[in-house]
């Protein structure tokens, strides 16, 4: 008998937990707990038999951890949810970027022509617009053919002296008033244009002679073949290729010539 009571002594507090741990258990109705009853009376009937509270006290605490689990298993879809957005939404990120892309426009490049640039517009005292414009022709055709300045001056000494810088047709030659606006005539032989070349010397043919830049490189053509003439003076020159009967008349224009060519730098 005083064995019996101190067993019950021993047990009698891990009896009590068990009561308590198996109305706990009872009364909850969630699925999740009734799987761990078993667990429970297991360790109870431990704790009864080695008459340890701290056994009983083990049993008890090992039915909340499932319950802890059990919220931890809850939540991980709420997680892999919230990743599997984060996924979407980087997957879609690049077809926003590819049509951020698409919708650039292409630079559109102008193309721009460069319109040729007019003839050169000089002034110079005493001559009139014809006579400007002739000159102006005489030198831009020597430049083309590769003459300087001294070069330059030769024509157009010898176009002033020739023809005062006019394409000037000539009653001898009817022809040649078909190739000219120009109201100055002459009428010294078949001479015609600004350099009164003739068609009778081998010179040219009428249109030719009549067209100023024509008769320009003719003249410029033929002082290229003067030995030595970028060493003579410009009236020397300029009776190299005429052989004028006036050999001495050139020299009076070669002051005009130099302000026509400064004129003409000038403008350009």
């Amino acid at each position: 008998m005083h064995f019996r009571k101190i067993i019950e002594g021993v047990t009698g507090p891990v009896r009590s937990a068990a009561a308590a741990v198996s109305q706990r258990l009872f009364h909850d109705e969630t699925g999740e707990h009734h799987r761990f009853r078993r667990v429970a009376t297991v360790g109870l009937a431990a704790a009864i038999f080695t008459g340890s509270g701290a056994t009983a006290a083990w049993a008890i605490s090992n039915t909340d951890e499932p319950v802890e689990e059990t919220a931890a298993v809850e939540e991980a879809p709420a997680a892999e949810t919230t990743e599997e957005a984060t996924t979407e939404a980087a997957t879609e990120a690049p077809a926003t970027e590819e049509a951020t892309t698409e919708a650039a426009p292409e630079p559109v490049v102008e193309e721009t022509t460069e319109e040729p640039a007019g003839p050169v517009d000089i002034d110079v005292s005493d001559l009139d617009d014809e006579q400007e414009a002739n000159a102006v022709t005489i030198i831009e055709t020597g430049r083309e053919m590769g003459f300087d300045e001294n070069g330059w001056a030769v024509a157009l000494a010898t176009a002033m002296q020739e023809a005062k810088l006019y394409n000037a047709a000539s009653e001898a030659v009817p022809e040649s008033f078909e190739y000219t606006d120009s109201e100055v005539t002459y009428s010294d032989h078949d001479s015609v244009g600004l350099f009164q070349q003739r068609t009778s010397m081998g010179w040219g043919t009428v249109e030719e002679l009549m067209d100023p830049a024509t008769s320009a490189s003719k003249f410029y053509g033929t002082l290229e073949d003067v030995d030595g003439w970028e060493g003579m003076s410009i009236a020397e020159a300029a009776q190299a290729v005429q052989v004028s009967a006036y050999p001495d008349y050139y020299a009076q224009w070669e002051g005009l010539a130099w302000d026509i060519i400064d004129a003409y730098e000038s403008a350009s």
